[in-house]
């Protein structure tokens, strides 16, 4: 039998009937603030599917839109974010106007120098990006120091000349072939930060995708999307119908440089870890002093590849960590096989290596035909994405990346709302008191010693929520009228290595954010202990101040616990509570904690996507904090003062409501293309299996909806 009114077949089961649970058959897309009636399929019983219980009519009425490879809460959010940007941004320019005029009016920004300073740059920025008619005129012309910087490295016989032209290359332009740098806690001494080595110089968006039997088309199409960019490079720009993604053909000897550019990264690819093995924070921390490093690898001079790419001298970069040692090896060898092969057969590969690097790197900011061949590739071919974003969207994803937290400093004035911080403050009390809860009884920890690192790790947790107490001064970046669009992206680039260079070899900024304040996510990072809120996750259906407690816990309750739980993954634990790198746990605590790990590895190993098996060890620290942090928030709530298990609204009780505002998150319309290159790269898991995977293992959740053994949503207790 099932209920006239929303066709629910499940009802029954409740014992209550349809009228209690379905209340009247009345028309209102919620069911209360915070869940969405419209959203969900009661066609679907909980017991076999729960996400497409609690999302399936999201799912059919809201198709990809066509310029994203995937659609769901996060996007929506940034979507929103992004209208709101464009909004400040044309107050901005109106402002802007008006005060030449002599008539300027207030739109609710500061008006101190720094701040004035800093909405110019924005302003111009923005302004220069959406000025398409000036970046076709341009052409490649603000690329010709980059690429008279790739001849010099091609053409030299000299080491130590070659290893400093390639760290200007990063200083200067924010490139880094054969491998990348930057700066981090070191993972022994987080008070103090160092140098970072790590592997790189590959295109693809992975080593496996130059192994895998199942990518060679990709990998086909890559070779296409070198050739023609090369061959884009070489159009005359006087003739700009010539300059097209599609009818300009690659020509055959960059075709055949192409296949050479493969080979050198195919090369690079052989000695890189794996997504699963880059986890590891024992493999991935091999401090040197540069001594070292130049004797480990003999032709790279990486002593005066630091000097030109940080402006410092080798006492002044101090010690450096290489992430990835074979890698490095691997990099230094082949830039110097490279070099003489170049030098002795005129082979050009290097060079053409290096001209792709920087096309590569620079063609979403040139003219149409490299951003279409840059799009077809990167986003269409891989990702699925049929068309491209509208340009002020394209324009704003630059501005933010070049001023993210100038940006921020504006959208946190004008639209984040300070009681909704102390709300969420609250909720990570609560959350943080469930967790403290929880170790003092978890009974398979043993040793007292391992129970007291708990808990003081978490008794040291760093919280920031909504945005940075000490804003980025973006005074040392000098963007000025009549720079071009590609100058201006690399003044910004030049600018972001400065604030990395200044942290190295320094003591660690405590106060630094690694996320803006209208980035829709959240995270924590061992070497800080600390876990980081953004303003706009700070939004339905993450958070909502008017909801009830059990959509709210539902949903940021755990996201507090997700990261929180972070700090106890099978990655996070291996960090002490002042974020040193430093094995806390006894052997016997140790050894049961793994074995608990495989289970979660064996859950996520059976599900698959497109025929294709999630990668359980890639996936695991997140599957962790999905179901950890799930249970603290649920814990949470159950410890709230006005929690009654009996109360209901719209006939769903405390517990259904804070499941259903779980799963209503995690809504999630993604193509076929974008869900095996997630399989490959993310070690997140796929949206269905966060929302379905934990909560089989709940039995509060088998409780709450009738869900018994034997069906899909429930983990019997051996499985656990």
């Amino acid at each position: 039998m099932k209920c006239p009114c929303c066709n629910n077949p499940w009802a029954a089961a409740t014992g209550d009937m349809f009228a209690q649970l379905c209340q009247e058959c009345e028309p209102e897309e919620t069911t209360g603030a915070g869940i969405s009636r419209s959203n969900m399929d009661f066609s679907v019983h909980p017991k076999d599917n729960f996400y497409m219980y609690a999302n399936g009519s999201w799912l059919k009425n809201n198709p990809i839109p066509s310029g994203y490879p995937n659609w769901n809460s996060f996007l929506t959010l940034h979507v929103q974010s992004q209208e709101n940007l464009k909004t400040m941004l044309e107050e901005l320019a109106a402002n802007a106007a008006a005060a030449k005029e002599g008539s300027s009016t207030s739109t609710g920004t500061s008006s101190n120098d720094d701040d004035d300073d800093e909405q110019r740059k924005i302003s111009l920025f923005y302004k220069t990006a959406m000025d398409e008619a000036a970046i076709e005129e341009a052409g490649v012309q603000p690329m010709a120091p980059l690429l008279a910087l790739c001849q010099q490295i091609a053409s030299s016989t000299d080491a130590k000349e070659r290893a400093t032209h390639l760290g200007t290359m990063a200083l200067k332009f924010g490139i880094s072939p054969f491998f990348g740098i930057g700066v981090s806690p070191d993972k022994k001494d987080s008070e103090h930060s160092i140098a970072q080595i790590s592997q790189g110089g590959i295109g693809l968006p992975d080593r496996d995708y130059y192994f895998d039997e199942d990518k060679e088309d990709k990998r086909e199409a890559y070779k296409k999307c070198i050739a023609t960019m090369l061959t884009l490079l070489e159009v005359d720009p006087k003739e700009p119908e010539q300059q097209s993604s599609t009818t300009t053909p690659a020509t055959e000897s960059n075709t055949a440089l192409a296949e050479k550019v493969y080979d050198l990264e195919r090369q690079l690819a052989e000695a890189h870890m794996t997504r699963t093995e880059n986890r590891d924070p024992y493999e991935t921390y091999n401090k040197m002093t540069m001594p070292e490093l130049m004797e480990k690898c003999p032709g790279f001079d990486f002593a005066a590849y630091f000097e030109a790419a940080t402006g410092k001298t080798v006492e002044g970069v101090g010690d450096v960590n290489v992430r990835n040692v074979k890698a490095l090896e691997r990099a230094a060898q082949v830039v110097s096989d490279a070099a003489a092969a170049d030098a002795a057969d005129d082979t050009d590969a290097l060079a053409a290596y290096l001209r792709w690097c920087s096309v590569k790197s620079c063609a979403p900011y040139l003219s149409k035909a490299f951003v279409e061949a840059h799009f077809d590739f990167y986003e269409k071919t891989l990702s699925g994405t049929q068309e491209i974003k509208p340009r002020w969207k394209r324009a704003m994803a630059f501005t933010e990346g070049a001023l993210g937290e100038a940006l921020g400093k504006l959208y946190c004035a004008k639209y984040f709302d300070e009681s909704s911080k102390q709300r969420a403050l609250q909720i990570v009390e609560q959350v943080r008191q469930a967790l403290e809860d929880r170790l003092k009884e978890v009974d398979w920890i043993k040793a007292d010693s391992t129970r007291e690192e708990a808990l003081k790790k978490m008794d040291r947790f760093r919280v920031k929520i909504g945005y940075p107490d000490k804003w980025i001064d973006y005074t040392p970046m000098k963007v000025e009228e009549g720079d071009s669009f590609l100058e201006m992206e690399f003044k910004a680039r030049e600018f972001d290595s400065s604030l990395d260079i200044e942290q190295m070899n320094a003591p660690t900024d405590k106060t630094k954010w690694f996320m803006t304040p209208q980035t829709v996510n959240a995270y924590y990072h061992p070497n800080l202990n600390e876990i980081v809120f953004p303003a706009a996750i700070l939004q339905h259906p993450f958070f909502d101040k008017d909801a009830d407690d059990a959509v709210n816990f539902g949903a940021m309750g755990a996201v507090v616990g997700h990261e929180m739980t972070h700090a106890f993954d099978d990655k996070g634990r291996k960090f002490d509570f002042s974020g040193i790198l430093n094995d806390w746990w006894t052997e016997e605590d140790s050894k049961e904690y793994e074995a608990r790990v495989e289970v979660m590895v064996e859950q996520a190993n059976e599900y698959e996507v497109h025929g294709q098996t999630v990668q359980g060890k890639l996936t695991s620290g997140e599957n962790i904090a999905d179901l950890g942090g799930l249970r603290l928030a649920l814990r949470a709530l159950k410890a709230t003062p006005d929690y009654d298990p009996e109360s209901k609204i719209d006939g769903l009780t405390p517990t259904q409501r804070f499941f259903l505002s779980w799963a209503q998150c995690w809504r999630q319309n993604i193509t076929k293309e974008r869900s095996l290159q997630l399989l490959t790269i993310d070690p997140h898991g796929p949206n269905e299996m966060r929302c379905n995977g934990p909560l089989s293992n709940m039995s509060e959740f088998h409780t709450a909806f009738d869900v018994l053994e034997g069906t899909p949503m429930f983990k019997p207790e051996t499985s656990r």
